[in-house]
């Protein structure tokens, strides 16, 4: 189904200034899409998927993950304070911004894997099209695709030269540019090269004293080189990078949750921050930053090996590293701080698949998958005046965590015609994943904390004789309130994805079809600052058994479209980032399971062009979701069963509507214009449904409008993001002794300006 909450237009056509070459995955009304791992109608495919192409993207000024969780009904998009994305597509999610922790929605460039969610910060730029394909994909693209696959595709270079340029200028001094080079370089060899940069000028405010936050400091690019030496033969070569110096968003404290009796009144008579979307503030001790780098490298080979077999290699090596400093807490104050962060990310992959030709009656792909991971992390907390501390004495710690990741998968996948109009379609995926970790806290560098956890450990063991901590020694407590040793632990598992279904073409303008497939997402280990090593315990792999059935269908000479689908998801295991009490600590963080719940909904989807030059589209989403079976404590510190309490950032409805015009002013000038207006629900950002962790229902409404050469050489556009200034929030954490909120920007507006050569 293509789920639409973007202009229609962009189906038919994807020149947007420099982010788009000649129509090459567009043709008419047709979307061509690689859900399947190669090129198909979007009509044709027996999936739920949404696609955005290029002219979207660059009139609707979608730039960032929350930009395209805007445009993509069922998908929900949580910020962090770090700045990394977190993404729920229909209500599967984990909220955890570890470095490295799996998604539960699987992100690929041009079919490599982006393993991790940082990963994917400043990947949209020079598109083609972005798809979103819903529910479980693990047949084809592996572990950690619980919830469906993010697929950007890159624009590709170009059979004859071509060349474009785009600059925006919006509020808060914010300016982007984009330009990309593409063409043959001999007969055989083609190349493009790409490059985006941003940068503007703060946008919030501390409202305790004259300061400001939320500059924007980035810069990106892509080089693609494709080689063909012959008719059986190609290559692509994709290297690309970028750099994220931003400020890191400034959260909002909302209320006082102290964790422990303390004597420290300080945070609680801190002011709460204003309810208005610029208002935040932070700690002036160590600044507020973030300096993300990324280099990629991919190449992809394609050879036919006669009788119609193809095979295809996809060779990729990703290098990741980042330090900072954050303030957690939403207070000039140290109740949760990290004065100092950094962390890395090395990750290799390699996939081998063999294909037949896909006109065949019988299509069929086999392969297999071999990634390595590692991720190291690190950081120095300051938390002077928490309540869980202030008592003992101490104010800083540090943690460090070193996990290795191995995966090893064989799949399969075949469909298969009988007749005309019925398709029977089934794959399998076996993965073997295999992680270590080693954790450790230690003293923060002032011996404070290594004094107090030598003496809660010879006090709590009944041995005084036990060996003081050093400044390089873990402090954290097992269950003989030992400790010294860093923690060390192996997660193994294995499992096996899948999926069945059948299509039904009664004619060439109606699809109907209906899937079971099963998926899992990997265990994990938190990356946590932790005083008792229950808190390391890992969150086993979770699965979904997903049952859906839609249809797809296309009236009036193709020129309206419906689509819908229906689901039902048997939820196991979900991994969730909760909490534990500790009758010494307090409430501490933890990874767990909930062992049971359910999700089940539906999504509709219309778009026709009643006349020439005019679009219109809605879409309607609905998810129910409930937990089945979990005792435990949720984020709030509250002991309860949560049976029957909805799963969390999962809004009830989602919608968009939408309309483009085109009006021809003269032979050489069109005007254009676009509306969009979505909508989202209430949900909650924890388990319980606790009303200080509410997330309020919101809408927004976005507004383009422009003029152009027909031929779309050139292009002015002037557009509006929440140009109500809607306030609204996609996040509400508890830290130490504050809950906070995570506010999402003000209305922006600005002009746009393309010209391609």
């Amino acid at each position: 189904m293509l789920a639409l909450g973007a202009a229609p237009a962009a189906a038919y056509g994807q020149e947007a200034g420099p982010a788009a070459p000649a129509a090459s995955g567009f043709d008419g009304n047709e979307i061509i899409v690689t859900a399947n791992k190669r090129e198909e109608s979007i009509n044709r495919v027996g999936l739920t998927i949404k696609a955005v192409g290029a002219d979207d993207l660059s009139e609707r000024q979608i730039t960032s993950a929350a930009d395209i969780a805007q445009a993509v009904p069922g998908l929900s998009y949580t910020n962090s304070a770090n700045n990394t994305p977190v993404f729920t597509l229909r209500g599967v999610g984990f909220y955890d911004t570890s470095l490295g922790s799996y998604p539960t929605a699987s992100v690929y460039l041009d079919q490599v894997p982006l393993p991790f969610p940082v990963l994917t910060t400043l990947t949209a730029f020079d598109l083609e099209r972005i798809e979103v394909l819903k529910g479980p994909q693990g047949t084809l693209f592996g572990q950690n695709s619980t919830g469906g696959a993010i697929n950007y595709i890159a624009a590709k270079p170009t059979a004859d030269f071509e060349a474009g340029v785009e600059a925006s200028y919006g509020r808060f001094n914010h300016f982007i540019g984009n330009a990309y080079i593409s063409g043959p370089l001999s007969e055989t060899l083609r190349a493009r090269l790409a490059i985006r940069g941003a940068r503007s000028g703060p946008w919030q405010k501390s409202y305790t004293r004259d300061d400001e936050n939320g500059r924007v400091r980035e810069l990106a690019g892509r080089f693609l080189l494709d080689w063909e030496p012959s008719d059986t033969m190609s290559f692509q070569l994709n290297i690309n990078g970028w750099q994220d110096k931003s400020d890191p968003l400034a959260v909002q404290y909302l209320a006082f949750n102290e964790q422990a009796v303390s004597n420290t009144q300080i945070v609680r008579d801190y002011p709460r921050s204003p309810l208005n979307s610029r208002s935040a503030d932070w700690s002036t001790d160590n600044g507020m930053f973030i300096n993300r780098k990324l280099a990629q490298a991919s190449l992809r080979g394609d050879i036919e090996l006669g009788g119609g077999l193809t095979l295809t290699s996809i060779s990729a090596y990703s290098r990741f590293n980042q330090r900072g400093a954050l303030d957690q807490d939403g207070m000039n104050l140290q109740d949760i701080d990290l004065r100092a962060f950094a962390g890395r990310i090395r990750s290799l992959s390699q996939e081998l698949r063999i294909a037949n030709d896909p006109a065949s009656r019988v299509r069929f792909i086999v392969g297999g998958n071999y990634s390595r991971d590692k991720v190291y992390y690190i950081e120095n907390l300051l938390y002077g005046d928490s309540s869980a501390f202030y008592n003992f004495g101490i104010t800083t710690s540090e943690n460090y965590s070193d996990q290795r990741m191995r995966n090893l998968a064989a799949f399969g996948n075949v469909e298969f015609d009988i007749g005309d109009k019925l398709t029977v379609k089934g794959g399998i995926r076996y993965t073997d994943a295999r992680r270590s970790a080693t954790i450790c806290n230690r003293d923060g560098g002032d011996g404070l904390t290594s004094a107090l956890f030598t003496f809660f450990s010879r006090l709590l063991s009944g041995d005084p004789t036990r060996p003081a901590l050093g400044p390089t020694d873990c402090f954290v407590l097992d269950e003989n309130f030992f400790n010294g040793p860093e923690f060390k632990s192996q997660l193994n598992e294995d499992n096996i994805s899948w999926r069945a279904g059948v299509d039904f073409k009664p004619s060439s303008d109606l699809l109907l079809y209906a899937n079971v497939s099963k998926g899992y997402k990997a265990g994990t280990f938190g990356n946590i600052n932790a005083s008792s090593t229950a808190q390391f315990t890992p969150a086993v792999q979770e699965s979904i058994l997903n049952y859906e059935g839609g249809f797809k269908a296309q009236f009036a000479d193709r020129r309206v479209s419906l689509n819908g689908a229906v689901f039902y998801m048997d939820y196991r295991n979900k991994q969730l980032r909760s909490k534990l009490i500790d009758a010494t600590f307090g409430i501490l963080d933890a990874i767990i399971n909930i062992p049971k719940s359910h999700l089940q909904g539906f999504e509709l989807e219309l778009q026709a062009r009643p006349t020439q030059g005019l679009s219109v589209g809605a879409a309607l989403t609905y998810v129910d979701s409930e937990i089945d079976r979990y005792t435990g404590v949720n984020a709030g510190g509250v002991t309860a069963d949560f049976a029957g309490t909805r799963v969390p950032f999962t809004p009830k409805w989602q919608a968009a509507t939408n309309m483009r015009a085109d009006i021809p002013l003269s032979s050489g000038l069109n005007l254009f214009g676009g509306v969009q207006l979505t909508y989202r629900s209430a949900t909650n950002a924890i388990v319980g449904e606790t009303p200080l962790y509410k997330i309020d229902d919101y809408a927004l409404l976005d507004l383009q409008l422009g003029i152009e050469e027909p031929d779309g050489r050139w292009k002015a556009t002037l557009w509006g993001k929440n140009v109500t200034g809607t306030y609204y929030w996609t996040n509400v954490v508890a830290g130490q002794d504050t809950v906070v909120r995570y506010a999402a920007k003000p209305a922006t507006y600005g002009v746009t300006l393309g010209y391609r050569f």
